[in-house]
This record gives structure tokens, C-alpha cells and sequence, in this order.
């Protein structure tokens, strides 16, 4: 709190944009809150509910029928379910409160976990004594309540930011080395966003190899556990049944994802992954597929190689700023490699790190013009829907075309500008930690 005193009282300039922000901030929730109790019908419907909440509650009284969890069309990609069995048994106490409530509930769970993420991330870099990302961390609390991966959550009512919560409970205690929280905390990640695992490898590339070893293994265990327990629940029959088409669901949502084709689509949409880019510029051929993943091999590669040279070092004394890079820079190798990139969520945590790493002002001006413009999307979404109504939006509703994300790949300009930077300065710390060694 003391860092969001100082920047309070040292500029002007703050003390507005953070009135702004928080003004935004309240009167969009207002208005969110009203969305989800349903006393706007003529936005969701008589019986509308934020778009990701019937996906849960379908899931789960699926499981409770025995029914089959995963689709044979993937042609509406946006509403499968692609979680694991034992999520569904999870969302099952879902069933037990009226659907209202439960868009309400988890609107409001939205926003604690997202101001729990917040606090987080200051003490984790208070703990790592990172003094300048806290007072980024600080400076940029005005761009936290404007976010517009958070607002997309919301609107959806998705786990999206439970799940970057977790991941972020994840990395201090990896950290830390608590086995038991990390094992916990991995195995939720497993059963729900699986990609968002990427902090299983911290330790591995740290040099903490028992304790690697160590999380593996517990980590199955507690998976197996849940795994257990969906079985004595409903069945070994069905729970063995549904794996299979489980591996499968997530095979498909790749391979026959609904792309956007310039031809037949006249705008990218809001799938940002450089598969998509590629096939909207150059059309829907195996050639394009196979080509943008030599690009993805290709941009990871100096970070690959930042791994390998840190695997093979041996007594590593891992700088806080070497942890933190390695932590953050593992996210966004993760969704540079995915075909289906909606947001960058722990963006907005990287954003102040990014900051107090770089030392040129044309390249901060840089990360704040890209970052922020992608933080203002739902503003512009907002403003341009109330002062254009239904003709900025095209295919039921679900487009804005006022929105600069939707014609440019603004989510992973985001992704590879961070990759860039945070792999470059880790590749600058690797002869200070081959010094250190010797």
C-alpha cells in the first residue's frame, strides 16, 4: 500500500487516470451485475445467461445423467466443453442454486479473484525484492481496472482468472518448494486449463530437480485421486468411457477449429494464435498449417536455448529477476505455441515487470501504446455499441467492428513483444550466471 501512497502523491497525472479508472471500474460492474441478473432481456434473452456459464452447468448435469461430456460437431467451437471429467464432477454444485445466483456469484468471484491477483503479484515481487516492479505494479493499477482480458472474463463468466489465480498460488509456492500446495494446485490445473501448467517446469529448469521429481509425482497422485473420485461417483464405466473422447475433444479443437478465412470472413476475429493469422492471409491449406508451426518452432527457439543452458547449469543461484523472467516468459511460450489464443491474461502482471526491465524510453513507449490499446478494447467495444447500437456489430452481436482486435492480431502482439523482451534479458543474465558458477 505504501508504494500506491507514493505514486498518489507524486503525480497529478496518476491521481486522475486512477478516479477515471475506478469510476470505469465501478459503473462497468454496475452494469455487468444487471447483465447477469437478467434485468436487460434485450441483451441476454428472456432467459440469457453470460455465454460460458450454460457450458458448466451443462457439463454437469451431464455427468449427473451419465451423458456424454464432449460434442461430435465442433462447428460452434465457442460453447464445447473442454475440460476434464473430474471438472464436471466439480461444476455438479452448480446444480444445487438457481442459475441466476450462480451468474451473480461468479461475476462477484470474478472480481475477488482478479483483486487477489493483484495483491499477489505485489507481494510476490515485495518477497523477491523487485522494488521497481512493485512500483510499476503501482503506477500501472489504473490499466488493472480498465483491462479488457478481465472484462471478457467477466462478460463470460468464465474460470479464466480463478485459473491464472491458481497458476500465479502455483509459482510462489514452486518458489517456496511447498510440495503439498504445488501438487494441490498443479492438479486442479490439470483437470481445467491444462495449459496453464507451464509452471511445472520452474523448478526443473532452476536446477531443483528432487523437488521436480519430487511435485511430479505427488501432483499424479492428487490427480489420480480426483480421478478416483469421479469414479466413485458415477461409475468406472463412464468415467473410463469419457477419458478417451476427452484426449480426443482436445485433439480436434485444433485440427478442425472453425478458422476465419479471408475469403469468406472479411475480418480475423478474436482467435489471435499465428496459425489463425496465417491461414486469414493466406487461406486454409496444409501447407499454411505446416508452416506456421516451423514459425512457432522458430520464434521459441532462443528461449529454448535460455532453457538448455540453464538445465545444464549446475549450483544455480537463481537471481529474483532470473525467476520471475523464467516464470513469465514459460506463460507466453506456452500460448505462442497454441493454435487457439483468446487473451493474454497474466498480462497484466507482466506489463509492470516488462517495464522495469527495460531502460530505452522509445521502447517503453513502445509496450505501453501495444499494451494499453489492448487493455482499452472493451472500452472501445463499449462506447462504440452506445453510440452506434446494432450497427457496429455484425454476426449476432458477437463482433464489434469499431474493435481494432478484431482486424489486427492484437492479443499476440502482446504475447510476442513480452516474448521478446523477457527472452532477451534472460539471455543477458546467462554469462552473469556462468560467472557465478565458475
Amino acid at each position: 500500500m505504501e508504494s500506491l501512497r507514493q505514486a498518489w502523491s507524486k503525480s497529478k497525472w496518476y491521481r486522475f487516470a486512477l478516479i477515471a479508472a475506478i469510476v470505469w471500474f465501478v459503473l462497468r460492474l454496475l452494469i455487468q451485475i444487471i447483465y447477469a441478473s437478467g434485468a436487460m432481456p434485450e441483451l441476454t434473452g428472456e432467459d440469457g445467461l453470460p455465454a460460458d456459464l450454460p457450458v458448466y452447468i451443462g457439463a454437469a448435469q451431464k455427468f449427473t445423467l451419465g451423458q456424454h461430456l464432449y460434442p461430435q460437431d465442433l462447428s460452434d467451437s465457442t460453447f464445447h466443453y473442454p475440460y476434464s471429467p473430474p471438472f464436471a464432477m466439480l461444476s455438479t454444485f452448480l446444480l444445487w442454486f438457481p442459475a441466476r445466483w450462480i451468474a451473480l456469484g461468479g461475476t462477484l468471484l470474478c472480481v475477488v479473484a482478479y483483486a487477489l491477483l493483484y495483491f499477489k503479484w505485489m507481494q510476490i515481487f515485495k518477497q523477491l525484492s523487485l522494488p521497481d516492479v512493485v512500483e510499476k505494479m503501482a503506477y500501472t493499477l489504473p490499466v488493472w481496472l480498465i483491462f479488457s482480458a478481465f472484462w471478457g472474463v467477466v462478460v463470460y463468466v468464465n474460470i479464466g482468472i480463478l485459473v491464472a489465480l491458481v497458476a500465479t498460488l502455483l509459482i510462489e509456492n514452486i518458489l517456496k518448494e511447498r510440495l503439498g500446495w504445488s501438487a494441490a494446485l498443479v492438479s486442479f490445473l490439470l483437470i481445467s486449463k491444462v495449459m496453464w501448467i507451464f509452471p511445472l517446469a520452474l523448478p526443473l529448469l532452476l536446477g531443483r530437480h528432487k523437488f521436480f521429481l519430487k511435485l511430479l509425482g505427488l501432483a499424479t497422485l492428487f490427480y489420480a485421486g480426483l480421478v478416483g473420485l469421479s469414479m466413485l461417483v458415477a461409475g468406472p464405466a463412464y468415467i473410463l468411457a469419457q477419458y478417451p473422447q476427452y484426449f480426443i475433444h482436445l485433439q480436434r479443437i485444433a485440427s478442425e477449429f472453425p478458422w476465419h478465412v479471408r475469403d469468406t470472413i472479411p475480418f480475423l476475429g478474436y482467435n489471435h494464435s499465428i496459425k489463425q493469422f496465417l491461414v486469414f492471409v493466406l487461406g486454409l491449406q496444409p501447407w499454411v498449417l505446416q508452416l506456421a508451426t516451423i514459425i512457432k518452432v522458430l520464434i521459441l527457439l532462443p528461449f529454448a536455448l535460455v532453457c538448455w543452458r540453464l538445465f545444464r547449469t549446475k549450483g544455480l543461484a537463481a537471481s529474483s529477476m532470473l525467476q520471475v523472467g523464467l516464470a513469465f516468459a514459460l506463460y507466453l511460450g506456452a500460448f505462442i505455441w497454441l493454435d487457439i489464443v483468446w487473451e493474454v491474461l497474466l498480462g497484466i502482471a507482466i506489463f509492470p515487470f516488462v517495464l522495469s526491465i527495460l531502460e530505452k524510453k522509445w521502447q517503453k513507449a513502445l509496450v505501453w501504446a501495444v499494451f494499453l490499446l489492448y487493455a482499452l478494447v472493451d472500452v472501445i467495444q463499449f462506447f462504440s455499441y452506445m453510440i452506434g447500437g446494432d450497427s457496429v456489430v455484425v454476426m449476432q452481436g458477437a463482433y464489434v467492428l469499431t474493435d481494432p482486435s478484431l482486424h489486427f492480431p492484437l492479443t499476440m502482439a502482446v504475447i510476442l513483444l513480452f516474448y521478446v523482451i523477457i527472452t532477451r534479458k534472460l539471455w543477458q543474465l546467462l554469462p552473469t550466471l556462468s560467472k557465478s558458477k565458475s
